[in-house]
């Protein structure tokens, strides 16, 4: 019998594989899966990650739950050959030769309440991951404007034809929402998670980020949930020390360490920000905030694999801990065709990430709930 980290390597494995490759379904899985109504539907508030779109009442799942509570991204792919299915009334996802027996998170009670001006709850706050709470605001990436969009990127076709969220949610609002939200799933939730798109104004953008996390921390967290920010850096690096004061991690999205593709990839992040800002960012929000609280937002698969892992721990010698997404060429981005990393390219990297994290006593952004990254298995020493 298998001991709990034998366990958790082989279900880390499952999970590079699923990256890798992707999911699709079969049709008696998605009959089941509507027919029950009690999992959580998928919702695009930044990205869409499916090649195939259902009709309204065809529910599809926006992650699935491995054995010991590993949670996997469902990025649908019509030619994988790994597929959810149903069978003697269990939910399995497997290859055509192994299988796994899965489960999903189940839909909260908060997505049918409603705020007192009449709006639903569910167009402000996300469950992601099944257990944080999400609020992306705004809605826009003013790259996009310019064309300078990162590459890999979806949000503006995304949010123009599959999203019902709110374009831009005020502290007020977010507050309420977030309240009601814990009261009905209190003893489910262990994160908050701020996000949105980039605003010309850096600092502005940055600020209002910060008083929606104030207006929250109102509320009296329970020491059990936790607060996030994921943001542009201000220019104003004295904003870093107002953040700290909400006891909130913050995750700054570099995406790519190779300065030259870092400039093809992210045009508006290169031109507008530079490279050489961000990095300094990072040792100025270190500063404030302290070793392990800040991260670095990377994208797996998009540059050399010798080139990200530099990067990984180039951050990790500053204090920052590397959070690393794999990537999934999503329908309407400009890499929508671009090819998929390889599951050994994913594997080295969730080695270095387990080693990294071992040797510098580093916690995962969003702990337990990151769906397309790897960094909570490699807490777990998956890849070691």
């Amino acid at each position: 019998m298998l001991d709990t980290k034998d366990n958790l390597k082989v279900y880390g494995e499952y999970k590079l594989q699923l990256l890798a490759n992707g999911i699709n379904y079969d049709k008696l899985f998605l009959e089941e899966y509507s027919r029950r109504g009690k999992f959580i539907e998928k919702r695009r508030a930044y990205g869409n990650s499916d090649e195939q779109m259902f009709s309204k009442d065809i529910k599809v799942p926006q992650e699935i739950i491995l054995p010991e509570g590993l949670v996997v991204a469902v990025n649908q792919r019509n030619n994988s050959k790994w597929r959810l299915y149903f069978e003697n009334e269990k939910f399995y996802v497997g290859d055509g030769i192994e299988k796994l027996e899965i489960s999903f998170p189940e839909r909260p009670t908060f997505y049918n309440e409603l705020l007192e001006d009449g709006r639903g709850i569910s167009r402000i706050v996300t469950l992601y991951g099944n257990a944080t709470l999400g609020i992306f605001s705004p809605g826009h990436c003013y790259y996009w404007n310019s064309g300078d969009e990162c590459k890999f990127c979806s949000l503006q076709p995304t949010r123009n034809n599959q999203a019902d969220h709110e374009m831009f949610i005020k502290p007020s609002i977010a507050k309420e929402a977030i309240s009601i939200a814990l009261n009905k799933e209190k003893n489910r939730v262990k994160h908050i998670l701020i996000n949105g798109g980039t605003i010309k104004d850096y600092d502005l953008g940055f600020k209002k980020h910060i008083e929606v996390l104030e207006g929250i921390r109102k509320l009296e967290l329970p020491d059990s949930v936790q607060t996030h920010l994921i943001s542009m850096p201000p220019m104003d690096f004295n904003l870093f020390d107002r953040l700290a004061k909400t006891n909130s991690t913050i995750a700054m999205d570099i995406e790519i360490f190779d300065e030259k593709l870092f400039d093809e990839i992210c045009p508006g992040k290169s031109n507008e920000y530079g490279r050489d800002r961000f990095i300094n960012a990072f040792k100025a929000a270190v500063h404030s905030l302290g070793k392990g609280n800040v991260y670095c937002g990377f994208v797996a698969g998009l540059e050399p694999l010798e080139s990200l892992i530099e990067g990984m721990y180039f951050v990790a010698s500053l204090g920052v801990v590397p959070a690393v997404n794999v990537f999934h060429n999503d329908p309407g981005s400009h890499f929508a065709n671009h090819e998929r990393p390889s599951l050994d390219f994913i594997r080295e990297v969730g080695k270095h990430m387990s080693i990294i994290y071992r040797d510098n006593d580093f916690t995962p952004f969003i702990k337990d709930t990151g769906r397309n990254s790897l960094d909570t298995e490699a807490y777990l020493g998956c890849y070691l």
